[in-house]
């Protein structure tokens, strides 16, 4: 015969029962990486055999003949590129005390997207550009994963003294 266990309302609320709270997207920074890095490369390839199609119809339609494509697609450069932003993301958490805010997905978007400029060698307007997107797009990312954290009772600095002064 088994035994019951007793579950109250009290301890489900309990913030002690949730220890992955505080983190981003609800998972450990280990399987946060594993899972972001696995998705990104799922997509990467995704996208690299969506552009080797379109490239490969395109010359098939102007040569009249199928060339393979010379250099490896973006699926590669696409996966190492997400792997490295959540990667600097969690260093960047990690050397601010692991305070994991907006504020580190914003550095690490800036960082990448300007590295990934500089290394493809873009145009001063483009990396122009891509910078501004970049750090635009990791700033809505950090700001949407505090709001998720904060929604399960989680830890934000900054909304905590938000809500702390509007209860004064």
């Amino acid at each position: 015969m088994s035994e019951s266990i007793t579950i109250t309302a009290n301890s489900i609320d309990n913030p002690e029962t949730d220890v992955r709270r505080n983190e981003r997207f609800h998972l450990v920074p280990r399987k946060r990486l594993e899972a972001l890095v696995t998705t990104s490369g799922l997509i990467g390839a995704m996208i690299g055999f969506y552009d080797g199609v379109k490239i490969s119809s395109l010359r098939y339609l102007t040569e009249n003949a199928h060339r393979m494509p010379k250099t490896v697609g973006g699926c590669f450069k696409y996966g190492a590129a997400v792997g490295g932003f959540f990667g600097l993301e969690y260093l960047l958490d990690i050397s601010r005390g692991n305070t994991i805010d907006f504020f580190n997905t914003t550095t690490a978007a800036f960082l990448t997207s300007t590295f990934y400029a500089k290394y493809n060698k873009l145009s001063s307007m483009q990396t122009r550009k891509m910078i501004f997107k970049g750090t635009a797009l990791g700033l809505t990312l950090g700001l949407i994963q505090d709001y998720l954290i904060h929604a399960r009772k989680g830890r934000v600095w900054y909304l905590d003294r938000y809500t702390q002064q509007k209860l004064v």
